[in-house]
């Protein structure tokens, strides 16, 4: 363990010379019977500003589905219903907007030129970047429900039938495939793909995050983060499915019912472990690991130990989205529209907008200063703070 450990702070001592790579959906547990926790009045002491606000006609559809909207150089692309499109991200102007054969419930990704994404129907769908045109469609078997970017020619498709498959980025062809075998009863969703150097890294429903080799699909290294345990089928759950997040060469991820770990991803060995709870994922710098727990409640811990730093239960049971860095603040999505620009110091609030009324179940993702959110009705609003 104290070798492990030391690789880990190597890993963070890294990461500020290192790049992020860029990182799904599941229904909500059973609600308990006690109301959300009403939101406290608040002093600001910081101020959003709203850039943009487009309807983007892509709402989720079903309750189950987290699409993640996903920006590039020029646009912020998403994925709702039955179409695909792309959005400027200097003023929200639409850029093309595709419709596709299904109901997205996987993506978006990018890289290489293409957008990606799946639909219930289990096709596997690629876009031309630049104008929107369908390049392939690839039936995988079962629907899909995320994706990862692209890379050297290959882009991983995760399956509810808990399959991960690497396809050619130029046609569509299947060049392998992966199976973790499914509980009976899971949440249903799934957490994106991370590619780091030439790996995949996936979370299943069966509790485990695993690195396969991009090219080939060989497994290199296989960590548990939770295992059924308890007497009723929710507290048996143990998904993969909220974010993770690469910092330098460690991994951060976290399960249902289950532990958030710090891992080293040259072999998989397991740095710490705490009991967390999540569905929704994490975030991290080198001075801080965030998470939202299953609760409502956002974490704060150290990221070379798991030890909590602060813990802020304003949010509690509003179903809070993963927490998104942006400078010194979290940014946090409810399930009523708010988001919520948390200080990363004192885990106080302090600024708060309403952009989507109908609910924010993706993280928010940013841009240099600048993030965007897209809510449960396809509202997609740009933010900044001063």
């Amino acid at each position: 363990m104290k070798h492990t450990t030391t690789a880990l702070l190597m890993a963070l001592a890294l990461s500020g010379c290192s790049t992020f790579s860029q990182m799904t959906s599941a229904v909500m547990p059973a609600n308990t019977g006690t109301p959300p926790k009403a939101l406290k009045e608040l002093k600001p002491t910081a101020n959003v500003r709203t850039l943009w606000q487009v309807s983007t006609g892509s709402g989720a559809g079903k309750d189950y589905v987290r699409i993640h909207p996903q920006v590039d150089e020029s646009a912020v692309l998403v994925a709702g219903g039955s179409s695909a499109s792309a959005w400027s991200k200097v003023n929200g102007g639409r850029i093309w907007q595709t419709t596709v054969d299904g109901t997205v419930t996987g993506g978006v990704s990018s890289g290489e030129g293409g957008v990606f994404l799946g639909t219930d129907k289990g096709n596997a769908i690629a876009l031309d970047r630049q104008t929107g045109k369908v390049l392939w469609s690839t039936p995988l078997g079962s629907e899909v429900l995320a994706v990862s970017p692209a890379k050297n020619g290959i882009v991983a498709f995760r399956t509810g039938d808990g399959n991960l498959q690497g396809l050619a980025v130029k046609t569509g062809q299947r060049l392998w495939q992966q199976e973790r075998k499914s509980p009976t009863l899971s949440l249903r969703g799934a957490s994106a793909p991370l590619v780091v150097g030439g790996m995949v890294i996936a979370g299943f429903d069966n509790g485990v995050v695993t690195a396969f080799d991009m090219q080939s699909g060989k497994g290199l290294w296989e960590v548990t983060l939770s295992v059924p345990r308890g007497s009723s089928d929710l507290d048996r759950m143990t998904d993969v499915d909220g974010e993770m997040k690469a910092l330098g060469e460690a991994l951060f991820a976290a399960s249902y019912n289950g532990r958030i770990a710090g891992i080293n991803m040259r072999n998989g060995n397991v740095a710490w472990a705490a009991p967390y709870s999540s569905y929704t994922g994490v975030d991290a710098d080198p001075n801080g690991l965030y998470t939202s727990n299953d609760a409502g409640d956002v974490w704060k811990l150290e990221p070379l130990s798991g030890n909590p730093v602060w813990k802020l239960d304003d949010l509690e049971r509003r179903q809070p989205t993963a927490p998104t860095l942006l400078g010194q603040f979290l940014v946090v999505g409810d399930y009523q529209g708010y988001l919520h620009w948390v200080n990363t110091s004192n885990g106080q609030i302090a600024a708060r907008v309403q952009g989507d009324k109908s609910g924010y179940t993706v993280a928010p993702v940013k841009d240099g200063n600048t993030v965007y959110t897209l809510g449960k009705s396809g509202l997609l609003s740009a933010f900044n703070i001063q």
